[in-house]
This record gives structure tokens, sequence and C-alpha cells, in this order.
């Protein structure tokens, strides 16, 4: 039987990967900043919420006022969905006191973490969910091997607590020589945004790196960001 499918929300990429996400899965949308991260993330929850669905968007870097604004930039009301209670957006910057390289306070118990994100999307009865991004909870000092138990714990907790379609970013700079970055091993997609030079002209691209269980062309697409549209893939370069 074919695993349910779910919307990512963005025009054009969905026939890409079989139909969209398959269901109850984390996937990681991973760029450099500027690339068009949140504005994936957003398009993602507004797809599910113009559905019916209802949705969590973990907030790290910004304050939740400011995914509010920059939705309101591209003419979407995220406030009416928070207003109707389909739409919670978590201000979760207290819990990452280890920015930008600092050490953290003795580190974040992941599993307790989401075992917290958990009973707010049951409360909501939530089936898709946000973290972006997704850094500052898995990142260790420690060793890389520190790291990348952190992400297995996080991608195992959210399978086992919440059985919600999982979107989650990072910076792609964790990647070296073209590998993937630890925590791109463990999901169960990624897709990659980029910006590059074509024909002496800078370019928005985006690349579905791996989709388990989805046959998918490494090929990248040129994508624009419309108001009131967000993401639109063009033509196949």
């Amino acid at each position: 039987m074919e695993k349910k499918r779910v919307s990512t929300g963005i025009p054009g990429l969905d026939p890409l990967i079989g139909g969209g996400f398959p269901a109850g899965k984390s996937y990681l949308v991973t760029g450099e900043p500027g690339t068009g991260k949140s504005i994936f993330c957003v398009q993602f929850v507004l797809n599910g919420l113009m559905n019916g669905e209802k949705a969590v968007y973990v907030a790290v870097d910004e304050k939740p006022a400011d995914i509010v604004e920059e939705a309101a930039s591209l003419g979407w009301n995220l406030l009416k969905y928070m207003e109707e209670k389909r739409l919670l957006i978590l201000d979760a910057s207290p819990f990452f006191t280890g920015r930008a390289g600092t050490a953290r306070g003795g580190g974040i118990d992941v599993a307790k973490t989401v075992a917290d994100l958990a009973s707010y999307v049951k409360r909501m009865e939530a089936s898709r969910v946000v973290i972006d991004p997704v850094g500052p909870l898995i990142s260790s000092s420690d060793s890389p091997s520190a790291t990348q138990e952190h992400v297995r714990t996080l991608v195992h907790a959210l399978h086992d607590h919440m059985g919600t379609t999982n979107l989650l970013t990072s910076y792609n700079s964790v990647r070296h020589s073209g590998e993937l970055g630890v925590e791109e091993y463990m999901v169960a997609g990624v897709v990659e945004l980029s910006v590059c030079r074509i024909r002496e002209r800078l370019s928005r691209t985006l690349l579905v790196r791996k989709m388990r269980g989805t046959a998918i062309d490494l090929v990248e697409h040129q994508f624009n960001i419309h108001k009131e549209k967000g993401i639109t893939l063009k033509q196949i370069i």
C-alpha cells in the first residue's frame, strides 16, 4: 500500500518527489543564509493550514513576531491562524544559550525538549511541525559523535512521540568536501537551497539531494520568490 504523501506547499516540487513528503517523517531544508529556508517552512505550514490542518512552528533564531512580519511581507496572514488556534509559533530562543560557537551551559536534553514539544503538538492535534533552525538543538562542542547522537535522538524522538510530518532547517556549512552533514544522514529527505551564478547572473536553485522511498533526479531547479506565491520552481537547468 502506497504511503500517504504530504504536500510541500512549493508549486512544482511535489511532482518531483512522488506527490509530496511521505507522511510522518522528518525532512531537512539546508542552505546558506538568505536562500529561502524560512520561506520554504512557512509555505509548508500554510499549505497544511489552508487544508484544515494544524501546525507548530518552533522559532529558534527569530522571535515569533519576526516570523509573522516576514510572512506578512509576502502577503501571508499567519495571525489569522494563530487567533483561530490552528497555528502555534513557539519562541525557543530561551532554551538555546550556545550560539555563534559559544559553549552551551550544561547542554540541551534533546529527548526532554522533544517531549515538551510533543505536549503542545498533541494538545493542538497538529500534523505539521517546523524547527527553524535545528542546529542549536543538535550541535555539540564535545565531538562529531556527540552531535550525531543528538541528531539520532532528535529524529527518533520526533517520530516516536509525535507522528507529525516535520521540517527542519540548517545551514549547509556543516558539509565538508561535498559530503552530507551528520543530520542529513538521519532524516528521510534533504532539500538544498542555493544561490549560484548562471549565465553571469545570480540565481536561486533547489536540489532534492535525498528522499527515502522515492525515485528522484539529482537535478538543480531554478526558483523565484514572489509575493503571495513564495517559492515557485522554474524550468530544469
